[in-house]
């Protein structure tokens, strides 16, 4: 069920979809399922998707941008980075200890159905790897997605460096 309509990004906000997604926690219980429009409520945060914890562009070149740029970004207003997978949460608990390992806070979120992918229209099948979000970073400010970057292949506008020229 596709809820967004991508032609009206840049003309105004659009709502962070209302998928269930399990955000892993640093408490007692390792997991916490919520659907991600009451998760993120009013605040201001990057969403970013990948294709995969642990895969080659997603752990080398886009993840290590926003941990560089992490302090810039809470600097500029974000409240948190959410690092959104069609994953399983056990594996992104593995990859936000790989990632957090020297003091990072992105939180990680699993998407383990894609329905946050689905109804942004982000979902794809990636053959191999199954059905998995597209590469893409969306600016929410007070709750609402202002902007949307998409990277078709590789990575390219959906970059902490981009993000930061769009606050």
């Amino acid at each position: 069920m596709k809820i967004f309509d991508f032609e009206r990004y840049g003309q105004e906000p659009q709502p962070v979809p209302s998928g269930e997604v399990v955000l892993i926690t640093d408490g007692d219980e390792a997991f916490d399922t919520r659907n991600l429009d009451q998760y993120v409520e009013d605040r201001n945060v990057i969403i970013m998707g990948i294709p995969g914890a642990f895969t080659p562009t997603c752990t080398e070149k886009h993840l290590p941008g926003f941990v560089a740029h992490e302090q810039h970004l809470y600097d500029k207003g974000i409240d948190e980075i959410i690092c959104l997978s069609v994953n399983d949460p056990h594996v992104m608990l593995a990859f936000a200890e790989y990632i957090n390992h020297d003091g990072s806070k992105i939180k990680m979120a699993a998407d383990p159905f894609g329905e946050v992918a689905e109804q942004m229209g982000l979902l794809t099948d990636m053959g191999i790897l199954g059905h998995r979000s597209k590469r893409f970073a969306a600016i929410v400010q007070q709750g609402k997605i202002v902007d949307l970057f998409v990277d078709e292949q590789g990575l390219d506008v959906s970059s902490a460096e981009n993000c930061l020229k769009h606050l």
